[in-house]
């Protein structure tokens, strides 16, 4: 992080990149996670604590190193991986815990709800700047999302698909869709997850121009 703020060389922000407490421990035991939390919960619950202890600090560190904000995601609030009750349980207040340990020292919080079939609304109370999901495979719509978040909504850009194949008209036009969807307040374009390294830069600059046009 320390390398990255003094290789800079314009004022774009930096988002440092953490995980929620249950996406790290689904990293570190893969799927046996649920099965554990739903017959062993309170063997789970010391290591979860644990977890979050840890990624506090980390994401107090990568403030104090110079990064701007954090982009903080969570892999597990879908209905594939767990159900709403387990998320209330194991996983928002643990969240929290991370959020209220950068009270006051993060400029800026992006989360990024992964997957299809997210709990969106449980963890729009979060204290965030920003949300980010999979809006073009996965509800809510940008412009419903508004209505249920207080803060941005980021999105737009199906980052596997169109933004990858183009034509860039075709990047151009889900810009235009996301802008008349909010009435181009509250938003910020791009991509409902990581941007892939194959995506052609005549897309990205579709994006751009698209943007500027508006």
């Amino acid at each position: 992080m320390r390398l990255i703020a003094r290789g800079r060389s314009d004022d774009a922000p930096i988002l440092y990149t953490l995980f929620s407490p249950l996406t790290v421990a689904r990293k570190l035991c893969g799927e046996r996670l649920a099965e554990d939390l739903r017959q062993e919960p309170a063997a789970v619950e010391p290591a979860l604590d644990a977890i979050t202890e840890t990624m506090a600090a980390h994401a107090r560190a990568a403030l104090e190193a110079g990064a701007d904000g954090l982009f903080f995601a969570t892999q597990t609030a879908a209905a594939d991986v767990l159900t709403a009750e387990e998320i209330a349980r194991f996983e928002l207040p643990r969240m929290r815990r991370m959020l209220d340990a950068v009270a006051g020292r993060s400029s800026f919080t992006l989360l990024h709800v992964h997957g299809r079939d997210i709990y969106f609304d449980q963890l729009a109370g979060l204290p965030v700047q920003a949300v980010n999901w999979h809006d073009r495979l996965t509800a809510p719509r940008l412009g419903e999302a508004q209505g249920r978040f207080a803060g941005a909504v980021v999105g737009g850009l199906s980052e596997g698909r169109v933004l990858q194949a183009g034509p860039p008209e075709a990047v151009a036009a889900e810009v235009r869709d996301a802008i008349a969807q909010t009435g181009g307040r509250g938003l910020m374009v791009g991509p409902g997850c990581v941007l892939p390294l194959a995506t052609p830069d005549a897309h990205l600059a579709a994006v751009v121009a698209a943007i500027k046009a508006a």
